[in-house]
């Protein structure tokens, strides 16, 4: 039955991008948005924290990606590593408006003890976003945005469903970006809410980003991310751990986990920029989250 589920989920998700695109083809929209000639010049989307760190600007873009967890000491399974690959896709629509799928994947969640090994896949995310301020001749943009998550991964432990397997989540987050001579700024805060309040934990995520143009297509850059809980959820009774991005445990007792990153993007072709990062904990709390290691690339149309 849940093959079945997810195998629906998938056509849905395929059919929507299509009707999307077809929709688009059809009215003659803007498939370069923010990335037209004469508009937005430099584009150095985020690294780190991909589910919920949504780049303010509007692109037609598929993103792999590829990030290793490592799970830290303390963590009740004495550590372990979580393995996730995924493919964001977004579709400009308009240079204001854009379609976006910003989580899906496989995860591969190893543990050293207690819990059991387990893999499969993630939810899904869809929604859209509206750039509110759009200035290019000053490459200062800022985006609102909302994304519907639902409860479809398959990802369990010891009768602990990951994703919380409730009624899902509704994402909703403001970004903006704006460049300052050679240098590029970037900020993003959402709240995502668990429809079912009483099962999953709500948390308020943010996020922060600097880069530099060290060459014209290459960018060190340096990154915040923080996930804070809002509303817990009675789920998990007893354990004072959280998921935060890709997994949600529904803990009676999270709290605030706050990371630090840093890495670089470069240009390989002027529609091809290639991602990494190392991004680490640095706040007492680490949940599940002890280090990561980034890689993904951005080919954007």
């Amino acid at each position: 039955m849940k093959l079945w589920t997810k195998a629906g989920a998938a056509a849905a998700v395929l059919t929507a991008i299509a009707a999307i695109a077809g929709t688009a083809a059809a009215f003659e929209l803007d498939y370069k948005g923010s990335l037209a000639p004469g508009r937005f010049t430099r584009y150095v989307p985020p690294v780190t924290n991909p589910l919920f760190n949504e780049t303010p600007y509007i692109t037609t873009e598929i993103r792999p990606l590829y990030f290793y967890n490592k799970i830290p000491g303390d963590f009740l399974s004495g550590g372990g590593h979580i393995d996730v690959i995924a493919a964001e896709i977004r579709i400009a629509l308009t240079e204001r408006l854009g379609f976006i799928a910003s989580k899906d994947g496989y995860a591969d969640a190893n543990f050293k003890r207690t819990l059991a090994d387990e893999n499969g896949f993630a939810n899904i995310s869809l929604g859209f976003k509206y750039a509110l301020l759009n200035d290019p001749a000053n490459e200062t943009i800022v985006t609102v945005g909302v994304e519907y998550e639902p409860a479809i991964g398959d990802l369990e432990t010891n009768n602990i469903n990951m994703h919380g397997g409730g009624k899902g989540f509704v994402d909703l987050f403001a970004s903006g970006a704006t460049t300052r001579g050679l240098w590029g700024f970037q900020g993003n805060i959402g709240f995502n809410r668990a429809i079912d309040g009483g099962h999953d934990t709500s948390m308020l995520h943010y996020s922060g980003h600097v880069d530099y143009a060290l060459t014209p297509a290459f960018f060190p850059l340096l990154e915040f991310n923080g996930f804070s809980t809002l509303k817990s959820g009675n789920r998990t009774a007893g354990v004072n751990f959280e998921g935060v991005d890709v997994l949600n445990f529904g803990s009676t007792r999270s709290g605030t986990v706050a990371t630090a990153a840093a890495g670089a993007r470069y240009r390989l072709l002027p529609n091809l920029i290639l991602g990494a990062a190392y991004e680490h904990a640095v706040a007492d709390r680490d949940d599940l989250l002890d280090w990561w290691v980034y890689f993904d690339l951005v080919l954007h149309f």
